[in-house]
């Protein structure tokens, strides 16, 4: 075997794939927004760190999830046609180094969350642990996660409901369960964002033995449970915005009608192997207008009083 390239910074980048970084930043903009509504608190020193670890913690996932599908097999250049979303398929890069890199970019979010977790106690830490801890067994272990029916529930629970928990906390000094409540809108649009890969992915997966949630409905059954979430998520996401912050309504309603092409670009794609591109960068713009919507009509109510 050739000897090894140097892990370059295209190869990091494209390892922690920023595409996917909305997932995580979302929750820290909705934990911050949450925690004004509420609290009428706000700190830069706690919300910068816990915005940058939300992101490196996205990252290590990424990078740690290639790394283990590229040593057990599971990725090939056969089943894998986008370079710049298979980085150890396409480059000899040492996949030891790649391992290395995806835990350090946890160790990194670990250091950065040592303030928010001294403001805000118990309750973060624990919510940073649990989060660290499903990123190791997502991917390692004899039966990992991403083998289960579980990926989209995990992924969404622990993103869209865990993250938004840890960081207001860290903010206001005390989490509730309404903060759960109103997360389930990012619950359902992070879980859907999985769901996407796993329906594209659902020949590949069977060749592996993965058992995801659309290789046992399959693709046609998939699809509809998945159009039938993506509904329910848009209907919580008014729930939510009027259960609490009916100033906002409006607002939410107008950008989530302007947003209508996406919706339809979502409903209409096959959700096949040759379309994955464009399937995931249609739910990646699905959540940034859904997200955006729902984040902005909550601080239109509180700013309004």
């Amino acid at each position: 075997m050739a000897a090894y390239t140097r892990l370059t910074l295209k190869h990091v980048v494209g390892l922690a794939a920023p595409h996917t970084w909305p997932a995580s930043v979302f929750p820290v903009l909705l934990a911050a927004v949450l925690a004004v509504a509420f609290k009428g608190a706000f700190s830069p020193l706690v919300f910068v760190p816990v915005l940058l670890a939300a992101v490196l913690l996205q990252a290590s996932v990424n990078t740690i999830n290639d790394y283990y599908d590229f040593v057990k097999g599971n990725d090939l250049v056969e089943n894998s046609n986008d370079p710049n979303d298979a980085i150890l398929v396409y480059n000899n890069v040492n996949p030891k180094h790649v391992r290395l890199l995806g835990f350090g970019f946890m160790a990194a979010a670990l250091m950065l969350g040592i303030y928010p977790v001294y403001s805000g106690g118990i309750v973060t830490l624990i919510c940073g642990m649990l989060g660290c801890l499903v990123i190791v067994v997502y991917s390692t272990g004899k039966t990992p996660i991403s083998y289960l029916p579980l990926g989209e529930i995990v992924s969404g629970t622990v993103m869209g409901g865990l993250i938004t928990a840890a960081v207001f906390s860290a903010l206001a000094g005390y989490v509730a369960v309404k903060i759960f409540f109103f997360s389930i809108p990012l619950v359902f649009g992070i879980g859907l964002i999985m769901m996407t890969n796993n329906i594209c992915d659902i020949e590949r997966d069977i060749k592996t033995g993965r058992r995801t949630f659309p290789v046992i409905l399959g693709r046609e059954r998939a699809r509809v449970f998945y159009l039938m979430c993506t509904g329910i998520w848009l209907v919580m996401e008014i729930v939510c915005v009027t259960a609490g912050f009916r100033n906002g309504l409006v607002l939410v309603l107008i950008l989530l009608l302007a947003a209508f092409p996406v919706w339809r670009k979502l409903v209409r794609l096959p959700y096949t192997p040759d379309q994955r591109e464009s399937c995931m960068g249609t739910i990646v713009a699905a959540n940034l207008c859904a997200n955006t919507a729902y984040v902005a009509a909550i601080l239109l109510h509180t700013l309004r009083g």
